[in-house]
């Protein structure tokens, strides 16, 4: 994603597809057939849809899952919904959130993406989105996160600020990484926490973003993100709204069915 070039890697493919949650031996079956298909000069994105098209015929609820990646990335181009998915994110681990807040360090003023509350403790939240693959949040920005917080403490309701995270919706590098551990600096990304990803968290907890359903055009989902409608979940009470958006009946089944598969409640 980032222009350079690598050996094709069939472990680097089924560690991605154990991602869906398909079976060991589905994983490795998919694999094999790609890498037969496979050509000298083969983008990894040419990779990746002929392997999600594969995924997709033996579950879409896998499908979902195994794109999920690319779904956050819709959310773009800018941060905005982003921000808000990471509110509902801690709002589903049980905190209260704002978001876009302004509040006083020692020596300036900073903008918070999401403070989130939860039994007397109070988080402010950095979120980092970039609408291009391939880049990684890096040492500097790390850095750039750790001195707002230290400013913050230093400032007139640091005394009410327990921690501080870093979310994004890319990797972070290993010196990063190693930085915020050291800094107690808490970060949300693809390879980040270590024991268990922020995607996998959102996988448990059922956060998928309403970029990934298909049966929702582009057109109404673009309207609904205006809204701050963002998880495809808030979809199942708002009828009037989709309706109003021009949406048919039999189009609103077939987003509610696709949601409630995503929910577990169709098998």
């Amino acid at each position: 994603a980032n222009g350079g070039q690598e050996y094709f890697s069939r472990q680097k493919l089924i560690k991605s597809l154990r991602r869906s949650g398909l079976s060991t031996g589905t994983c490795f079956a998919i694999a094999d057939q790609v890498t037969r298909e496979l050509y000298e000069g083969a983008r990894t994105k040419d990779i990746y849809r002929r392997a999600l098209q594969l995924v997709k015929e033996a579950s879409p609820v896998a499908a979902v899952q195994y794109s999920l990646k690319k779904a956050i990335f819709d959310l773009g181009p800018t941060g905005h919904y982003f921000e808000i998915f990471v509110a509902r994110y801690f709002e589903a681990l049980g905190f209260s959130t704002k978001t876009c807040q302004i509040q006083r360090g020692k020596f300036v003023n900073h903008e918070i993406d999401v403070i989130a509350t939860k039994n007397g403790e109070t988080f402010f939240i950095e979120c980092k989105f970039h609408n291009r693959h391939g880049i990684k949040n890096d040492i500097k920005i790390a850095l750039y996160v750790k001195a707002r917080w230290d400013d913050l403490r230093q400032g007139e309701n640091g005394k009410n600020l327990t921690g501080y995270y870093l979310a994004s919706n890319t990797a972070f590098t290993t010196d990063a990484i190693t930085y915020a551990k050291g800094t107690k600096l808490q970060l949300l990304g693809i390879n980040a926490p270590p024991e268990k990803s922020f995607l996998e968290e959102i996988k448990e907890l059922g956060l998928y973003p309403i970029t990934s359903l298909r049966s929702l055009s582009k057109v109404i989902r673009n309207e609904l993100l205006r809204k701050n409608l963002i998880l495809a979940s808030e979809l199942v009470n708002e009828r009037k709204i989709l309706f109003q958006l021009g949406m048919s009946e039999t189009d609103y089944l077939k987003v509610i069915r696709e949601v409630e598969v995503l929910r577990g409640k169709i098998l």
